[in-house]
């Protein structure tokens, strides 16, 4: 794909958003809602992208529906949901909110998945 179609399948994806003042392209919004390793996970997987000269929103509300998506991933028409203090089935039942077309994967956070390999509660870790 050359450098044209890239953008232009990126506006095509954000054309599925709300337009707002409040979000901008590559900027990762902090909600303070969510925990600390909620947020820190959206920066480590924002930056990640970033590396890999990918575009994103974050906190990304839809036009139509009424979902919330921590990370819409221009590039790959792909959600980003970081699971911490919800099950993989509530994020399931979440994303049937989205628009039809993208693809969901749903990650934990990095002291959420190293309490699960310890076998810990996460608040203990």
């Amino acid at each position: 794909m050359n450098q044209i179609e890239i953008q232009k399948r990126r506006n095509d994806i954000a054309k599925l958003l709300k337009t707002s003042n409040k979000i901008h392209r590559n900027c990762v919004r902090i909600n303070t809602a969510n925990g600390l390793e909620h947020e820190l996970e959206k920066v480590r997987q924002c930056y990640l992208l970033k590396q890999q000269e990918m575009e994103f929103y974050t906190e990304a509300n839809f036009m139509y529906g009424d979902g919330r998506a921590d990370i819409l991933v221009l590039d790959l028409a792909q959600v980003i949901e970081i699971l911490n203090g919800e099950t993989e089935e509530e994020c399931k039942r979440k994303a049937k909110k989205y628009p039809t077309g993208l693809s969901l994967v749903m990650v934990d956070t990095w002291i959420g998945a190293m309490a699960k390999k310890k076998n810990l509660p996460s608040e203990v870790y």
